[in-house]
């Protein structure tokens, strides 16, 4: 039997800075706390659900709600990252043995993955239960802390390829969502749209009559008969036109101003309209962006966190691998403050 587990696609920002190790294996657990603490207050803001506000009437298409649905408990897992942070710490400054800090992570991993399977909050992990028993065991026996946390790598890793399978998933799924709530803006604005291209079209045509009517005036014979042949309208003011007047040539110019005022009316009342379905189309395509540019963001972030978790088990004395900070007020900035909701 296989055992699954969901983890958020921002857990690689929560612990991704890690700390400052020692080499004698004795570690500083001040920076990851720092760091943890951080990053929560900021993947708080990131997890906020997208605030639609010319769309929000298209998500309910099925389409984005199955990608919604798939998503959530990446979002769930958050709390959980926050939570193994603060137990790795809260473990380290317990005064217990190594062993009995071992048992205590053990205990917590194994009693995590239990809730997460109760809860249906899981993933494709990819350690069946032996896997899972040799590995807490292999936490318990292990000689030091830091080599508890070792131990646990084989979770790690399974829990690192689930969430960048599923972020692979979810990126494949967007460009079906985009096609969905096109289809539901052009389902409302398609009659409202033809028309406005149509008279767009009809304007177009007015002015260049109005433009070969002006070049008539001044001589141009062949565009007085251009006019006529391509304005069929003119030809009841302009009967002939080697012989056309002053009078059928006003009479034709003020008709066609007329109509021109006309269509102009016509277009500024479609106006709103217009407005509307730009603003949802600039909406979607933001939206698709800025879900693009997090899963981007996610994925590389969780390559980084692993190397952190690896690099916290072997106790390597290397500075934090990306500036937490940085990627809590700048990489995921405005334009990634959201999530797939």
């Amino acid at each position: 039997m296989r055992v699954k587990i969901y983890i958020t696609v921002l857990l690689a920002l929560i612990v991704s800075g890690c700390s400052v190790f020692k080499s004698s294996k004795q570690m500083d657990m001040t920076p990851f706390s720092d760091n943890a603490g951080t990053l929560f207050s900021e993947a708080v803001k990131v997890s906020r659900p997208f605030q639609w506000k010319h769309l929000k009437e298209y998500t309910s298409v099925p389409e984005y709600q199955y990608v919604l649905k798939r998503a959530e408990p990446l979002l769930s897992g958050l709390n959980g990252i926050v939570y193994y942070s603060n137990q790795v710490v809260a473990i380290n400054n317990a005064k217990l043995s190594n062993r009995d800090k071992n048992k205590q992570l053990a205990r917590y991993l194994s009693d995590a993955m239990e809730k997460a399977v109760q809860d249906q909050k899981i993933d494709s992990l990819q350690v069946d239960k032996m896997e899972a028993v040799s590995v807490f065991n292999n936490i318990r026996n292990a000689e030091t802390y830091l080599d508890g946390i070792a131990a646990a790598g084989p979770i790690i890793n399974s829990v690192v390829r689930a969430i960048k399978r599923r972020l692979k998933e979810i990126q494949d799924d967007i460009p079906t969502i985009l096609i969905a709530f096109d289809r539901e803006i052009e389902k409302d604005y398609a009659v409202t749209r033809r028309n406005y291209e149509q008279l767009k079209h009809l304007q177009g045509e007015l002015m260049l009559s109005a433009t070969r009517l002006y070049k008539a005036r001044i001589g141009n014979q062949a565009q007085l008969d251009t006019l006529v042949q391509t304005n069929a309208s003119m030809r009841s003011f302009i009967p002939s036109t080697t012989n056309a007047t002053a009078v059928q040539l006003d009479r034709a110019e003020a008709h066609l101003i007329a109509n021109l005022q006309q269509i102009d009316l016509l277009i500024h009342q479609l106006d709103e309209v217009k407005a509307e379905y730009i603003a949802k189309q600039d909406e979607l395509i933001a939206w698709g962006a800025q879900v693009d540019e997090k899963i981007r963001i996610a994925r590389s972030a969780i390559t980084v966190w692993a190397q952190s978790h690896r690099n916290l088990g072997a106790g390597i004395p290397v500075p934090p691998l990306i500036d937490v900070a940085g990627i809590a007020g700048g990489l995921v900035g405005t334009a990634t403050r959201t999530v797939i909701r």
